[in-house]
This record gives structure tokens, C-alpha cells and sequence, in this order.
């Protein structure tokens, strides 16, 4: 029994000592992967990062590229031509004459835009410029950086605009509104008769750089150019020894609370009569807006040389009101209320020439006052902005002037669109 025993337990011993070893074995063998596995895992883990690290460089890198495409695709989208028009159809009548008409006053095309290294350019043409094709605007435009340079496809914020070709002179307020920004059916005496002027010449404009104030906004525009003197129909003739000039400045202080107040004198010197006779023109204007309400007036005086014509004053003042409709999809967007006085001394263009007896130069409008009330219907259109406008106009001759035939009491119906 205790052999059997003994046995036994002999037999039994080296089980549990290689269970044991194995056990000690699984430890050890457990310890030394463990000790394999860590730097594995710290492999891998330096590797995700990595990878991951890269990954966010990549998007980066995509996203750069692909914002330095846009603004390529953007930069040559701005090289295209934008074209605009402006079609203005009107009926006049007049009590005077009992009698009625209706004009086509203008059927404007223009083409305009930018080019490489800063120049832009601009074409405009009007069909039906009082039955008459003429050509307005044909010049070409430089940006001359001042200051730090930016790169050649970025505009200066502050520098000279060179402009040379056939434009209109620097001058006036009213005079310089093309007919898609003026008010009124018809122009005032100093934007048609007295100051209104075209030449081909260099003009040079500068805006500069002004800071805020108390929380409002001061702006300065100045231009001034030097012109052949009123040849626009025989250019190859218009050699000068003392050129037509013109300069005008612009004041503006705007400020949320207060509105904006514009400033702007001005003068011209230009050639009429077959440049045999010439003026100097001095013009004063300012206007006032605030929200809804326009406010302009404007005072020019024209001096003739060598006592060639009595000297001219004009004056244009008027108001304007602006009525925003509630409704976000009625057929009519804003109505508008005008009033206008201006008034003309006798004047003269120099077109008719001189006087055979006198030797001075012959009247081409007689003095007169004028009194213009209006409506203007702005149509809900956002792609072809249109105004229908109705204005009556009443005259008055001093000293017995003897009015043109279109220059007396009307009342006139317009429909303007522009795109």
C-alpha cells in the first residue's frame, strides 16, 4: 500500500514539475511578447498620427489649390466685357400748341471692363441720340499704384487713374449724370445747355486716403484732364497750342445717424465758335441725403473771353423723396416725389457763330425759368431696373424771350429701363 503509494506520488512528481516549467515558460514567454508588443504599438500609433498629420496637410494643400483656382476662374471672369444699355421712350404734350409727340431720347449700348496689370476700358455708344447715332464714350484706363505696390492682378486702393481718350470733362454735378442716374424726364438747363460737355483728352483722377471721423466716413475724389477743345467730329484738325481744361473735386462726409453731405466745385475752360472764341465756367454744387430724402443745389456762372457774349448764370435746385411700398411682391417698388427750379441766363454755344455786325457771338437760348414737378413709379424688376416717369413742366420767358419750340410749358410721360 505504501509502494503503491509512493508510486504514485513518483509518478505524479514530473507532471507538476512540467506543469510548472510550461507555466513559468507561458509567463516568461507572455512577459517577452509584451515587452515586443509595446514598441509595435507605439510603432503603429507614430504611423497613425503620421498618416493622419499628412492627411490634414494634404486637405490643406487641396483646399489652397483649390481657392487659388477660384480666384483665377474669378480674376478671368472679370476680364469679360460687361455690357449695359438704357432705353428711354417719351410722349410730350404741350397746352400752347395743342399738340403732341413722341421721341425715342435715347437707346444707349455700352461695353466695358478690365484687363491684365490694372487698365480697363470703355465703349458707348448712343443709337438714338436725338435721331442721331453718336458715339459717347471711347477711352482706355491705367491704375497707377501708390505707395506699397500691390501684385499686378490686384487694384490700388489708392492710386491715379490715367484716362485718355473721348470722355466727358470732369465738371458739375448734374451735367456729369449719365441719363440712367438722372431724376427728371428731362435735364436741367446746366446739365443740356450750359455745361454740358465731351472732348477727347488725358484725364488724371485721385482718390486719396482719409480716415474716420467721430464715426462717419470722409471721402475725397479729385480729377482734372486736359482736352483738344470741343472737336470731337474732326479729331486729325484739333491741333491746340492752349488746350480746354477741366477739374473738378469731391467732398463727402457720410455718417449713419447724420446722412451724407457732399461738396463739389469745379471748373472748365473750353474752345467754341470753331475755336475762335472760348469761356471759363466756375460751378458750386452740394447735396444733402438722409435715408429717403435727396437735397441738391448747384450754382454755375460762365465767363466769355474778350467780352465774345454777356456773361451766364444757371442754377439747378431740387428735392426728392423716395417712398419704399411694404408690399415684397407688388408690381411697383418705390414711388418717388421730384420738384425742380432751375433757371438759365441768355446764352450761347458758340454753334451758330458770330454776329457779322457785332462780332460777338450769336444767342443760342433765350433767359428762362423753369418749375418741374414729378412722379417716378420704380417697377419690382431686378433684372432690367425700369422707372415710368410723369413730370409737367412750366416756363417762364422775362423780357419777352422768344422760347424754342420744345422749350415751353409740357406735360411728359417717360419710360426708361436700364440693363
Amino acid at each position: 500500500m505504501n509502494q503503491a503509494t509512493n508510486i504514485h506520488l513518483t509518478s505524479r512528481q514530473p507532471k507538476d514539475t512540467l506543469t510548472t516549467y510550461s507555466h513559468s515558460r507561458d509567463i516568461t514567454t507572455q512577459r517577452h511578447h509584451g515587452s515586443m508588443l509595446r514598441p509595435a504599438m507605439l510603432f503603429s500609433l507614430l504611423v497613425m498620427l503620421t498618416g493622419q498629420s499628412m492627411h490634414a496637410h494634404s486637405v490643406e494643400d487641396r483646399l489652397t489649390a483649390l481657392e487659388q483656382k477660384l480666384a483665377e476662374q474669378n480674376e478671368s471672369k472679370s476680364y469679360m466685357p460687361q455690357f449695359h444699355g438704357i432705353l428711354r421712350g417719351k410722349y410730350e404734350y404741350q397746352p400752347d400748341l395743342d399738340a403732341s409727340r413722341f421721341e425715342v431720347r435715347n437707346a444707349r449700348l455700352s461695353a466695358e471692363g478690365k484687363l491684365p496689370f490694372r487698365s480697363s476700358y470703355k465703349l458707348e455708344v448712343d443709337l438714338c441720340d436725338e435721331s442721331a447715332i453718336k458715339m459717347k464714350d471711347a477711352w482706355v484706363r491705367i491704375e497707377v499704384p501708390l505707395g506699397k505696390n500691390p501684385s499686378p492682378s490686384e487694384e490700388p486702393k489708392h492710386g491715379l487713374r490715367i484716362t485718355l481718350g473721348q470722355q466727358r470733362m470732369p465738371f458739375s454735378i448734374d451735367a456729369h449724370r449719365n441719363p440712367s442716374a438722372q431724376y427728371f424726364a428731362n435735364r436741367s438747363f446746366i446739365a443740356k445747355q450750359v455745361g454740358d460737355m465731351r472732348d477727347v483728352g488725358a484725364a488724371v483722377g485721385y482718390d486719396p486716403h482719409l480716415a474716420c471721423t467721430n464715426g462717419g466716413q470722409l471721402e475725397m475724389h479729385l480729377d482734372a484732364g486736359v482736352y483738344n477743345g470741343s472737336n470731337l467730329d474732326n479729331q486729325k484738325t484739333a491741333w491746340f497750342s492752349s488746350p480746354a481744361y477741366s477739374a473738378r473735386a469731391q467732398f463727402i462726409y457720410s455718417q449713419p445717424a447724420m446722412g451724407k453731405v457732399g461738396i463739389i466745385p469745379s471748373v472748365q475752360h473750353q474752345l467754341i465758335a470753331g475755336r475762335e472764341a472760348s469761356y471759363t465756367s466756375m460751378d458750386f454744387g452740394a447735396y444733402y441725403e438722409f435715408k429717403a430724402l435727396h437735397l441738391e443745389a448747384e450754382f454755375l456762372r460762365k465767363f466769355y473771353a474778350h467780352n465774345a457774349f454777356d456773361d451766364c448764370n444757371a442754377i439747378n435746385a431740387m428735392a426728392i423723396y423716395r417712398q419704399q411700398l411694404k408690399a415684397d411682391k407688388g408690381f411697383l417698388q418705390r414711388i418717388s416725389y421730384l420738384l425742380r427750379y432751375d433757371y438759365m441766363d441768355n446764352h450761347s454755344d458758340g454753334k451758330k457763330g458770330f454776329d457779322s455786325n457785332t462780332h460777338t457771338l450769336l444767342q443760342s437760348d433765350a433767359q428762362r425759368h423753369r418749375l418741374t414737378a414729378g412722379l417716378t413709379f420704380t417697377v419690382r424688376n431686378k433684372f432690367f431696373p425700369t422707372d415710368i416717369r410723369l413730370n409737367y413742366e412750366k416756363y417762364w420767358y422775362p423780357h419777352a424771350g422768344t422760347p424754342k419750340e420744345s422749350e415751353q410749358d409740357k406735360l411728359v410721360a417717360e419710360l426708361m429701363i436700364r440693363f
